[in-house]
């Protein structure tokens, strides 16, 4: 089994491989996937013409919530979505309309939770919230309760709709469990009661596990479906990653999601150094390093 501290640095290190795996093959209407699939290897590319390894808004994003919280030692909703604006000005990649709408408002000096309640925010269910909501679960191991309130709150900055706010809350609620060395099935059932409130969502997430059909769009309910189908139903950290990522569509933010809930099971070391080393951000710069700096810091943080 892996350390309690492996499945913190997994968890961040296996989001950013997916994304930077899945991002060659991601496909979005009136750019379909051109990469020849199975993609097995960091090889950039694709509509966004990434280097290879490089990541896109999904890691990028999780870096800001990663570094907020581990260099302010809080949760601290006003400093995450300062970091957010800041990087968005910055040669984002891949940024979905809910988030540019939102950055615009924060660079405004509307505050944070009133940037995102916008006629798109609040009608668009995109899954720019749940990709990035990964380092919640880490800061928040000792307090389930906490872990659903911040994982809300910081989905309120961009993605107000409940739909993408009950979604980060499960998601991360699952990531919670599995933090907890709780077996993946087990943990998956007992993360459902977290969105009772959303008796259509909790419904509909309860039938993940016997999907015939995975769904491939930006949708979060789609994205999320497809995400934790990938992560029960497989055995090994590259073969959750690697299937997420080759069913195309939105395949980046997918694979990403699977990544983190896979990293936090099977820990970062049963993730392949081959595509550990490849990972470089926005202007190039290797990141394999900082992320497991970061995963170490929300470890003493939250034990």
């Amino acid at each position: 089994m892996p350390t309690l501290e492996e499945r913190f640095t997994g968890t961040l290190i296996g989001l950013a491989v997916g994304d930077a795996l899945g991002g060659p093959v991601e496909e979005i209407p009136k750019h379909p996937c051109m990469t020849p699939r199975p993609v097995t290897e960091m090889i950039g590319g694709g509509y966004l013409k990434l280097l290879p390894g490089q990541i896109t808004d999904d890691t990028e994003m999780t870096l800001c919530l990663a570094r907020s919280l581990a260099e302010k030692k809080e949760f601290d909703p006003a400093d995450i979505a300062k970091r957010f604006m800041e990087w968005f000005y910055d040669s984002p990649i891949g940024t979905g309309k809910t988030t540019r709408v939102a950055m615009a408002r924060l660079k405004e000096g509307i505050p944070w939770n009133e940037a995102g309640r916008n006629p798109t925010g609040n009608t668009l269910t995109g899954n720019g919230s749940v990709m990035r909501c990964a380092p919640i679960s880490l800061f928040n191991y000792a307090r389930s309760d906490l872990t659903a309130k911040h994982s809300a709150e910081q989905s309120i900055i961009t993605h107000p709709h409940p739909d993408c706010v009950d979604s980060s809350v499960f998601v991360n609620i699952l990531l919670y469990q599995v933090l907890h060395e709780e077996e993946k099935t087990k943990a998956f059932h007992e993360s459902l009661p977290w969105i009772r409130h959303n008796p259509d969502l909790m419904q509909q997430y309860g039938q993940i596990l016997g999907l015939q059909e995975l769904r491939t769009t930006g949708k979060v309910r789609d994205t999320v479906e497809t995400a934790v189908h990938s992560f029960l139903t497989t055995s090994t950290f590259e073969e959750a990653v690697a299937r997420s990522a080759n069913l195309g569509g939105d395949a980046d933010t997918i694979a990403a999601i699977t990544g983190a809930m896979a990293g936090a099971y099977y820990g970062e070391k049963a993730i392949p150094m081959r595509w550990k080393d490849k990972l470089v951000d926005r202007h190039g710069k290797p990141i394999h390093e900082e992320l497991s700096s970061l995963g170490k810091s929300l470890y003493s943080l939250a034990t």
